[in-house]
């Protein structure tokens, strides 16, 4: 039995309706539920029972859960490469800061930490957060803005290895790495931040 444009307008008005946010998305359900309707209808159902039943077999908990599980299938390695980005990101950050309150304290294993924690933000970590920023589609000022982070980041690193392993100038790396970062990439920061605040 075909569907007629009352149902199938009912069909569309439902998912068009739906918090569903992709128009493609909607459109494939809009075909998919329609077949089953009529599937259904051809054995003997009615449409509102055809309907509601054909749209808690496609959607038991709802509409919303469909497209975020498209989207958690779409974009799988996108998110597996941002959680593993931001937990090396935490795990260096944390055995970087446990090297230099060591070094301070002069506690034994200081210089391990520091070269662990530091090296790891520098050959783990910003590598993986350049490649995860490529990704992303900017403005050619959160472009800047990124390097200018990145540079910071990475001559802090280094000024942290280095002081792990006794080389003079570490001190002169550290001042540095944090000098980029609060006079390069803090203001960049402030300036999108009150930017934004102004547009909105």
């Amino acid at each position: 039995m075909n569907l007629s444009n009352k149902d199938l307008l009912l069909i569309q008005q439902t998912i068009e309706e739906s918090p569903i946010s992709r128009a493609s998305m909607k459109e494939n359900i809009i075909d998919h539920l329609s077949c089953v309707v009529e599937f259904k209808m051809t054995n003997g159902w009615d449409f509102e029972e055809a309907f509601s039943d054909a749209l808690h077999e496609f959607a038991p908990n709802g509409l919303r859960e469909i497209e975020h599980e498209t989207y958690l299938l779409l974009n799988i390695k996108t998110i597996t490469m941002k959680k593993l980005t931001y937990l090396s990101g935490l795990v260096f950050s944390i055995i970087g800061i446990a090297g230099v309150t060591a070094y301070f304290f002069r506690m034994p294993g200081r210089n391990e930490l520091l070269i662990t924690g530091f090296g790891g933000i520098l050959l783990i970590f910003l590598p993986l957060l350049l490649f995860l920023r490529q990704q992303v589609a900017k403005t050619s000022f959160e472009r800047r803005k990124d390097r200018v982070a990145i540079v910071s980041f990475l001559i802090f690193s280094l000024g942290g290895i280095l002081k792990g392993i006794h080389v003079p100038s570490a001190n002169e790396a550290l001042i540095l790495g944090v000098a980029v970062f609060a006079f390069g990439y803090l203001p960049m920061l402030f300036l999108k931040m009150y930017r934004e605040s102004i547009a909105g």
